[in-house]
């Protein structure tokens, strides 16, 4: 299934990640209604920035949002006889530029890409060009991945996967290249809906300091720095930075788009490593433990754990089958960024049958446990999703068994849970129908966040919060309609006290493209605005605001602003500056410089 099977084409670098984090704090920002919380003064979009500069953790209220692989390519393919470096393709760039934006802001568990298109190689060469099908979605996030980087997330590392249509513009120009020719008839069956890429990010680092750990003097003279620089004006973004790996493959029919449909292995009790993906063909177990074996040092030497053992157990955990061994080559650094993490173990003739409905246990030499399969999961068709109030939607989770679809009504105690992990709601006890299917309707709910976490088992249940190594979940978003909001006069003093300064409060960045509390601005990108801010628009890259929190009635007051004739809607704007060079002069000045 997906990238578990060949052929796959792995890529590794690095990406930079420059979210604003401002809105990170309930004290800037209320994650239930979308509006920026400022400071009681009578110019509070001013004070509230220079309040968000000196709030302790904000690492980047110059943030764009912007999230961009660098010195990432593709360095290596298999087509089923292990990895191989020599094609034409191997070295192409991978260029992929996206938004970053968490749909509960105050946590960590639920970022998410927005992207318009993904390209490896270039245009002319050899490539394959992937307009943006869906989104990607992070999961699995491990909270222990590298103990030796304690900065901020810098400890944590994270599994991102979209999958690309090939009905959708996917493209492969494969010229005299085996591997993308190879690549370019597989995606021509019938059961193969596209492309599937999965990256895993990790050993993020801070202030471009890996040193650095959190609440240390070398950390407290970082942020002191940024927040003279701040001060000082001008504008200062601080990206983080992650190193990646990552793997495409095939996308097949009932796979899931956002996140891992194989067997997944989850952490056995004080195990220390992370949880991992299975495929169980008819000659090769193949792992993904992309996000599982900890880095125990600054130079991300992978723990050696010695070799590693693949059983199949019974009901009662004993062993009945012994699949597979590797050593520590096979997942130390070298080869985890080689293969990004994926693991090829050859079967005995026969053996794959006799552990298909046996659960599979990842065991060190010693017999102990590391990671346990769990059987049965249901996946949400929607990771993701945001509403208006009172808007109905009726979205679904499919389960899994072993990898497989469920053919059979399965047991779901569905979680209802506030964006701090409270429970919001008794546990209902439902069924699927008879393919896997659990339908939820949600209907007229009212504003505010609120995650839907499916327990199939008695190990995935949301206990403390969510614990995404083990569990999968819906996070949605209800928007307030603002009613009130969208009654009001269209002039400029509503449409910006109720609007746009809290773009412009949040987001200093704007000033570099367009002036937030300048009305003749406004006005004058009128049309661009509405194109950006159309809810038609809400996938794409440049889509306003990045935050997607802007409400009906928010985008109701701003539309009436817009399309408004009356310029005394302008209210007394400010002295207004040219929106740009005067080139007729610039162009005469230049020649009238060469004549003196």
């Amino acid at each position: 299934m997906s990238v578990l099977e060949t052929p796959r084409i792995y890529f590794k670098g690095e990406v930079a990640w420059d979210p604003i984090v401002t809105n990170n704090f309930d004290t800037n920002y209320d994650e239930t209604t979308g509006k920026t919380i400022y400071p009681s003064v009578v110019n509070r979009v001013k004070a509230f920035r220079e309040q968000a500069i000196e709030e302790p953790g904000n690492w980047n209220p110059h943030g764009t949002h912007r999230a961009v692989l660098y010195e990432t390519s593709v360095s290596g393919f298999d087509m089923g006889n292990g990895v191989n470096t020599d094609d034409p393709f191997v070295s192409a760039a991978v260029d992929f530029t996206a938004m970053l934006v968490d749909l509960e802001p105050y946590g960590t568990i639920s970022s998410q890409l927005y992207f318009d298109a993904m390209r490896f190689g270039v245009d002319g060469g050899y490539r394959i060009s992937a307009p943006r099908t869906s989104r990607v979605t992070a999961r699995y996030i491990n909270f222990a991945r590298n103990s030796a980087n304690k900065m901020i997330a810098g400890v944590a590392s994270v599994v991102w996967q979209t999958s690309f249509a090939k009905t959708t513009g996917l493209r492969i120009d494969a010229f005299d290249s085996p591997l993308l020719q190879t690549l370019a008839g597989s995606i021509e069956q019938d059961d193969v809906l596209g492309l599937t890429v999965r990256f895993n990010t990790y050993r993020t680092i801070y202030y471009d300091n890996p040193d650095l750990t959190n609440g240390s003097l070398g950390a407290k003279a970082a942020a002191q720095a940024l927040i003279t620089k701040l001060k000082r004006g001008g504008f200062q973004p601080n990206p983080a930075r992650s190193m990646v790996v990552g793997v495409v493959g095939l996308w097949r029919k009932l796979e899931p788009a956002y996140e891992p449909g194989d067997r997944v292995l989850i952490p056995a009790t004080d195990s220390p490593i992370g949880s991992a993906y299975a495929r169980l063909a008819k000659t090769t177990l193949t792992l993904d433990l992309s996000n599982s074996v900890p880095e125990v040092d600054k130079n991300l030497t992978k723990k050696d754990l010695g070799v590693l053992n693949v059983v199949a157990v019974d009901s009662a955990g004993q062993v009945v089958l012994n699949l597979g061994s590797f050593g520590y080559g096979e997942y130390n650094r070298a080869a985890y960024e080689m293969s990004a993490g994926i693991v090829s173990i050859p079967l005995a003739p026969g053996i794959a049958q006799s552990a298909v409905d046996s659960d599979l246990h990842l065991r060190d030499a010693a017999g102990t446990p590391l990671l346990e399969e769990m059987a049965v999961r249901a996946i949400p068709a929607t990771p993701n999703l945001y509403l208006d109030e009172g808007e109905d939607v009726v979205t679904t989770f499919q389960a899994y068994i072993r990898g497989r679809l469920a053919a059979s009504r399965v047991p779901v105690t569905l979680f209802q849970l506030g964006s701090g992990g409270t429970k919001l709601a008794e546990p209902r006890h439902l069924l699927t129908d008879s393919k896997g299917v659990l339908t939820l309707s949600l209907t007229k709910i009212s504003e505010g966040i609120t995650a839907y976490v499916p327990s199939l088992s008695s190990v995935d249940q949301p206990v403390n919060g969510i614990n995404p190594q083990v569990s999968t979940y819906m996070y949605v978003r209800v928007r307030p309609g603002d009613a009130a909001v969208a009654a009001l006069a269209p002039t400029w003093e509503n449409v910006y006290s109720k609007v746009l300064a809290n773009w412009s409060a949040m987001a200093p960045c704007m000033d570099n493209w367009l002036k937030l509390d300048d009305p003749v601005q406004i006005k004058a990108y009128a049309s661009v605005l509405k194109r950006l801010t159309d809810p038609a628009q809400f996938e794409n890259f440049s889509f306003m605001p990045v935050t997607r929190d802007l409400s009906a009635g928010e985008r109701a007051l701003l539309y009436n602003f817009l399309d408004s004739l009356d310029e005394g809607a302008l209210g007394k704007p400010k002295t207004q500056k040219p929106l740009g060079p005067n080139f007729v002069e610039l162009s005469r000045a230049m020649r009238r410089g060469s004549k003196e």
